[in-house]
This record gives structure tokens, C-alpha cells and sequence, in this order.
């Protein structure tokens, strides 16, 4: 498939992955952003092409900190509170993982599965030509091999800690996060969220 002169840009954000990369930046570097704006994030890297749509994938904080209240509790209701936050941004479809486990001891089920399967789904379906994908997780590899053979290019959006080479090799470009990358997302903490 030929690349159209105005590619359509459909991104895919790994938030559990990302997250907790920026978690690890604002160690060395506090002027790392964690509560970023996902709609800004897209136009920095769109550099100009044509955005569809922004894919965000996130598992909600585990109910069990409303139990332990105090800080805790302030932690789940800023979490829920930028989750819907990010729900009004007009192109911005969020998803949510499912926590299966107990505490101390958590997994995300689910989140690769939906973020692969929609990569492949909407390729197949002519939404995007090119696809902008934003994690450090090797479990994408499968998907994104099949999604360059329907023909759309792939850009990774890489940190330099716990890259999976694979993913990198596989993708057709390949760029290191940086902080002008991640602008912060005003919100205010709701405890009243949904």
C-alpha cells in the first residue's frame, strides 16, 4: 500500500506502561510530567498529519486504597478523577483493564488483548494509515507485525528503560519519549467521581 500525501494518524497509548515509565523519569528528572494531556501528547507527535483518533488503555486504581483511606484514598480518587478527566477529551476513546488478584499482589488482565486487538481490528477496517503506538511492552509485536502487513506504518514511542528490542526492530520508526512530549492535564480530585 502506497502512503497517502496526508496520512489518517490513529494512536494507541499503553497508559499502564507509560505510566509507570514516567514514574521512573520523574526519579531523574522531576520536571517529568505524570498527568498528562493524551490530546497534546497526539499533536506533538502528529507533527502535523491528520489525528482520528487517540486509543487510551488504563486499569483503575484498586478499590481496596478507599479501604486503607487517608492518603490512599486521595491516590484512587486523583486517579479516577484524571481517568474521567481524559473521557471529556473529544478524541480520546478511554479502556479499561480489569485487576484480578489481591492486594500486594495485583495483575492487569485484558489490556494487551484489547490494545492488540483493536490495533489489528481498525487497520483491517481502513480507519488509519498510520499508527502511532506508545509503550515499552514486547507483547504488541504480534499485532503490529500483522498490522504492517495490511500495509500502515507504525511509529513506537519508546522510553530508554525496559524497551523491548523486538517491538523497536519491528516497527518502522522509531522515537525516544522525550518531556516536551508530556504536557500536564489541569483537573481538579473529585471524591464524588463515578
Amino acid at each position: 500500500m502506497q502512503s497517502p500525501i496526508n496520512p489518517r494518524v490513529t494512536f494507541f497509548i499503553d497508559h499502564s506502561n507509560v505510566c509507570h515509565r514516567l514514574i521512573e523519569m520523574k526519579k531523574i528528572d522531576k520536571n517529568w510530567v505524570r498527568w498528562y494531556n493524551p490530546e497534546e501528547l497526539a499533536k506533538e507527535l502528529a507533527r502535523g498529519r491528520q489525528i482520528i483518533k487517540i486509543n487510551f488503555y488504563c486499569a483503575p486504581p484498586p478499590s481496596y486504597l478507599l479501604q486503607d483511606g487517608g492518603i490512599y484514598e486521595r491516590m484512587y480518587w486523583k486517579q479516577m478523577s484524571y481517568y474521567e478527566e481524559i473521557k471529556k477529551l473529544p478524541n480520546v476513546e478511554l479502556k479499561y483493564a480489569r485487576l484480578s488478584g489481591v492486594k500486594g499482589d495485583l495483575h492487569e488482565k485484558n489490556l494487551d488483548t484489547q490494545l492488540g486487538t483493536d490495533l489489528i481490528v481498525q487497520a483491517t477496517s481502513n480507519q488509519y494509515d498510520t499508527v502511532v503506538l506508545i509503550s515499552n511492552d514486547g507483547d504488541y509485536v504480534s499485532a503490529v507485525e500483522a498490522v504492517k502487513l495490511l500495509g500502515r506504518r507504525v511509529e513506537l514511542v519508546y522510553f530508554p528503560q525496559r524497551l523491548s528490542w523486538d517491538l523497536r526492530k519491528m516497527c518502522d520508526m522509531a522515537i525516544r519519549a522525550r518531556r516536551k512530549f508530556f504536557k500536564e492535564l489541569n483537573f481538579s480530585v473529585n471524591a464524588n467521581t463515578p
